[in-house]
């Protein structure tokens, strides 16, 4: 028994540190060689009549070992039929499990008679469905048999109940694509378009026609060869990736699972020898082709049930035909198609969709039938004006839950007219910030915009809901949606790369000329508010006249922000954290107030402040005068004025009372919800304060996410910081301890290097999902007139504004305004900073002296 365990524990082991294409066939082979083996081997050591004894039981495979699919990680799921009189006993069964065990596979053993497993298969959904899997290894056959028998009488009665609990589950399946985390980290099993998705598509056919591969499937008219074809090559590349999760460093059985961990895709990635490409990791290149099974399969399997349960529908031959126009008729809400009547040209072909779209309508089978066989006449409607109409109102007509243009797309016909989509399909960047494919993220940018239009965010963002109901022809902006990240394909710049892009596709889409530079504008622009509002300072005139200049009208720059707005709501939680934290509608109303009244950018910035001291004269109507409120103003910067709303100037101006009437060195105030909270510090200024602050609010496990400075011109300071507290510490976070270590590092009694260095030392950081990259320092002297631009790119981590600020203080640099925001999966802190004489910072000495300062503290490398 030893020898016999002690083989198939290195023939396993010699398939496991494989991962060819025939990993799964391999190893199934050797299993059940192993299997029939230790049977046979079984039978001729018992002291019994040979003949009896095999008649006496079978061994059958199931599930994914039923199907030959089986990796050597997996659990091996193994029936013992027994016959009635059958003199099995449990010490006889462990000749077969023991080696198996012994060799490294853990066994997952169901036994019975045939009374017995049809008595739990009529109360065990999952059971039933694991015995209609089924294949015979070695024993009684006949048995078997009579087994499969005994189950088609089960099904009898039963079937049109069986298949609505099987398609049940594949619509419990789709819900799971609401959870982000269903797309960072997808189960090869449980996620629509995996393994169980093929599962239930054979288990259909099972149930329905008895059925028992998908090859006979196609003689019913169930599949084609084409999706055949397509669901054996994933189930394959499924299984084969489920089997080398189980191979990776650390894994047991027990911790093995089907989903792909985030840190886990990489490790992948280099197993399988993906290469880099221009622009994009190995790891997004093997990710791509994930999605591209998980969305091969969904469509497959949509395809199948619409089919199904097309065929299983009583009287449609005998229901009544309504005539939709010429060629085109409906019956039992689907569009039939008159060959003879309705010639098969590229604009007929769009324009079934969009009549779908219209009426609500699907498409009968055979209707679906004559759109495939006839899809090429797309790859030759370049120009075709008809086809431009037609998809033009397609895009604008359908639901916002697109149920006609998701089904254009799965098709493959919005790639036969924009070929560029076809390079992007699937693709996802490996970060937590863009959780999506490109596909699927340009579908639900589309959705959110049409939800935006339909006032579906009339509460969360009223503003937008006005500028979206105020646009006459949405058309384009549709179009942008669906195309505003396909320069992608290219990697870096994808913006600018992807209006370089719209020309050619706007004219084989017979696009007019103004209309192919609208689309451009909005694909090659559509980060520049997002970007501008979180990297920027919003009274940075020049930022404000280059975002105005760039834009051009205010048509366009409506039409911009709410791109940005859908671009952020379909791109993940993050982004959308993103969005609400980010002063874009500011941004917004800075450059409409430019564009529409084409006035010079100081008196545009006055006639806002002007504005907004009234707003705050009204919050504080029972405290303060016209006059005093009047000098307040004058001690304010511009910067500061403009980056606020009334309410929280007000608020600002009561802090400013109380630390002009106490002697306290500062005054704060703070206001948390869901462990997130804001701290908002007002002191007279000091040096090393941002320094400070931010290093105490590190001791305790603080992190900042963002950071606002303002020093006013009575040489008041004001901080504010938005934070996530730690983990389960929200409701009795310590807020008076850190108040009273603020005000120790201000009167010089803690050394705050020492002390965050001691508590780094106890602290076990967890690794963040996103790429490794060393930090980037980028020095920008050009883009404002007065300050320095300090842009930082690393990744994030509690202390980091501290490890910053720190080091520009040694250097006796002034920050004036920071901004801390996230780009993809890094920090992304910009300060405006001045050296301490109020000079930008030139001296090339003092900035290679940061540059390689900032590197040391954050990646712990000199240049």
């Amino acid at each position: 028994m030893q020898n016999i365990s002690e083989s198939l524990r290195k023939q396993r082991h010699q398939i496991m540190a494989e991962s060819g294409e025939d990993l799964l066939s391999r190893h199934t082979s050797l299993l059940e060689v192993a299997v029939i083996s230790l049977y046979n081997r079984l039978v001729n050591k018992l002291n019994l009549d040979a003949e009896q004894f095999r008649s006496s039981a079978a061994i059958s495979a199931l599930g994914a070992f039923g199907r030959g699919l089986i990796g050597p990680s997996q659990p091996i799921p193994i029936l013992l039929l027994k016959a009635e009189s059958s003199p099995w006993k449990e010490s006889w069964l462990s000749e077969i499990v023991s080696p198996l065990s012994e060799a490294g596979w853990t066994v997952a053993l169901e036994q019975g008679t045939m009374e017995e497993l049809l008595e739990r298969a009529r109360t065990d959904f999952s059971f039933l469905l694991q015995l209609l899997d089924s294949r015979h290894i070695s024993g009684n056959r006949l048995l078997v048999e009579q087994l499969e028998e005994a189950l088609e009488g089960l099904l009898d009665g039963r079937r049109d109940e069986l298949l609505e609990r099987v398609h049940g589950s594949v619509l419990d399946r789709q819900k799971r694509l609401e959870d982000p985390a269903t797309w960072l980290e997808p189960d090869l099993e449980g996620n629509p378009g995996g393994l169980a998705e093929i599962a239930s598509i054979r288990a259909a056919c099972r149930i329905t026609s008895n059925i028992r591969n998908l090859e006979d499937a196609i003689f019913r008219g169930y599949l084609n060869r084409q999706e055949v074809d397509f669901l054996q090559q994933a189930e394959k590349g499924f299984g084969r990736l489920v089997s080398l999760i189980g191979n990776l460093p650390g894994k047991t059985p027990a911790t093995t699972s089907t989903t792909l961990h985030f840190d886990e895709q990489e490790m992948l990635t280099e197993r399988l020898g993906y290469a880099s490409l221009a622009g994009f990791l190995p790891v997004e290149a093997f990710m791509q082709k994930v999605f591209q099974l998980f969305h091969g399969v969904e469509c497959i399997a949509r395809e199948f049930w619409e089919r199904l349960y097309e065929g299983r529908q009583k009287g449609g031959e005998d229901s009544v035909a309504r005539l939709l126009e010429d060629g085109l008729i409906e019956r039992q809400g689907r569009i039939l198609v008159q060959t003879d009547r309705y010639p098969a040209t590229a604009g007929h072909m769009v324009h079934l969709f969009n009549l779908a779209a219209k009426h609500k309508l699907q498409f009968a089978n055979v209707a679906r039938q004559w759109i495939l066989h006839h899809r090429n006449v797309l790859d030759t409607a370049s120009g075709d004006p008809m086809v431009r109409e037609e998809l033009l109102d397609l895009i604008r007509r359908d639901s916002p839950d697109l149920v006609v243009l998701k089904k254009f797309y799965d098709q493959g016909f919005l790639s036969s007219l924009i070929p560029e989509l076809g390079a992007v399909h699937g693709l996802v960047q490996h970060d937590a910030f863009h959780l999506y494919p490109v596909h699927e993220h340009h579908l639900r940018c589309l959705r959110a915009l049409k939800k935006l239009m339909a006032g579906e965010y009339a509460e969360a963002e009223p503003e937008l809901t006005q500028i979206a109901q105020g646009i006459s022809d949405p058309t384009l902006l549709f179009l942008a949606a669906l195309l505003h990240d396909i320069g992608k394909s290219s990697g870096r710049g994808h913006a600018l790369r992807g209006g370089e892009m719209i020309p050619v596709i706007a004219q084989r889409l017979g696009l007019q000329p103004e209309e192919s530079d609208l689309l451009q504008f909005l694909v090659a622009q559509h980060l520049l508010l997002m970007d501008s509002a979180s990297l920027r300072d919003l009274a940075d005139e020049e930022m404000l006249a280059h975002c105005a200049l760039t834009i051009a009208s205010p048509q366009q720059l409506d039409l911009l922000v709410l791109l940005s707005f859908a671009d952020m709501m379909s791109t993940g939680p993050k982004a959308q954290e993103k969005w609400r934290n980010t002063p874009v509608l500011g941004l917004y109303d800075l450059i409409h107030h430019l564009l529409e009244k084409g006035e010079p950018s100081p008196r545009a910035i006055a006639e806002r402040i002007e504005r907004m001291k009234v707003q705050v004269g009204e919050e504080l109507a029972d405290l303060v005068g016209a006059a005093e409120l009047e000098n307040y103003f004058t001690q304010l910067s511009p910067r500061y004025v403009l980056s606020m709303v009334p309410e929280a100037i007000a608020s600002h101006l009561r802090l400013g009372w109380q630390l002009q009437a106490g002697e306290a060195s500062f005054v704060w105030e703070v206001s948390s919800r869901d462990g997130a909270a804001q701290l908002t510090l007002m002191s007279h200024e000091q040096p090393g304060l941002l320094t400070r602050t931010s290093g105490i609010l590190t001791l305790y496990d603080v992190n900042i996410t963002g950071a606002q400075v303002f020093t006013m011109n009575n040489n008041v300071v004001l901080l504010i910081f938005q934070c996530r507290l730690p983990e389960g510490s929200a409701a009795a976070f310590p807020w008076e301890n850190v108040k009273e270590d603020i005000k120790r590092s201000m009167r010089g009694k803690m050394a705050l290097d020492y002390r965050i260095a001691a508590h780094a030392a106890t602290r076990v950081e967890p690794a963040a999902p996103g790429r490794s990259a060393p930090s980037q320092i980028l020095i920008d002297n050009e883009s404002s007139a007065i300050y320095t631009i300090l842009e930082v790119y690393t990744a994030d981590r509690v202390g980091l504004l501290y490890t910053i600020n720190r080091t520009l203080y040694e250097l006796q640099i002034k920050t004036y305004v920071a901004k801390i925001t996230t780009k993809i999966d890094q920090a992304a802190d910009v300060f405006y900073i001045r050296t301490h004489q109020g000079e930008k910072v030139k001296d090339p000495e003092q900035i290679e002296e940061l540059k390689n300062a900032l590197r040391f503290w954050l990646d712990g490398r000199t240049v």
